[in-house]
């Protein structure tokens, strides 16, 4: 039971160290190319014609990558209002049925915005440039997706640990 303990936090940190990487990548990436636009316009009279546009795209992309990590953090936003009133004993209860209905929401969305990005490939539109518009929306499916299996294994986790 051990060994398969010790696999799963190593697939786990792995997994942590490819989204910490994407976060730094696609900040990185905005940084530079926003740079990288002030300077050509300013000392160049000049600029990427679709780079304002990939520039939205890299921020949607990084804004989902960061819900990822807040997720793995348990940082999200919460609306915690009763969970000061409540005596400990519904703490854990109350926890675990916020985590369903967020999950249920993850889900939700993964779904419709999966619905969307098919829609959006079958209409073979474009974003910008050659770029098609599937491509830049596909991260909002696919990073709810995640979220929900995140808040999945939380649940498993606290059942699983309140059970010991």
């Amino acid at each position: 039971m051990r060994q398969n303990n010790s696999k799963y936090k190593k697939i786990v940190l792995w997994l942590n160290r490819i989204e910490d990487n994407i976060v730094i990548l696609l900040l990185s990436s905005i940084l530079l190319f926003a740079i990288t636009q002030v300077v050509l316009r300013n000392f160049f009279d000049s600029g990427i014609v679709w780079g304002e546009n990939l520039l939205r795209v890299l921020v949607l992309w990084l804004g989902l990558a960061g819900a990822i990590v807040a997720t793995r953090q348990h940082k999200q936003i919460r609306v915690d209002v009763l969970s000061q009133f409540l005596p400990d004993k519904y703490k854990n209860k109350i926890r675990q049925m916020s985590l369903i209905f967020t999950t249920l929401i993850c889900l939700i969305i993964s779904y419709y915005s999966f619905e969307f990005t098919i829609l959006e490939f079958n209409a073979n539109s474009l974003a910008f440039e050659k770029v098609p518009s599937w491509i830049t929306i596909i991260v909002i499916p696919v990073s709810f997706l995640i979220m929900a299996i995140k808040y999945l294994i939380q649940i498993l986790e606290d059942t699983l640990g309140n059970n010991k």
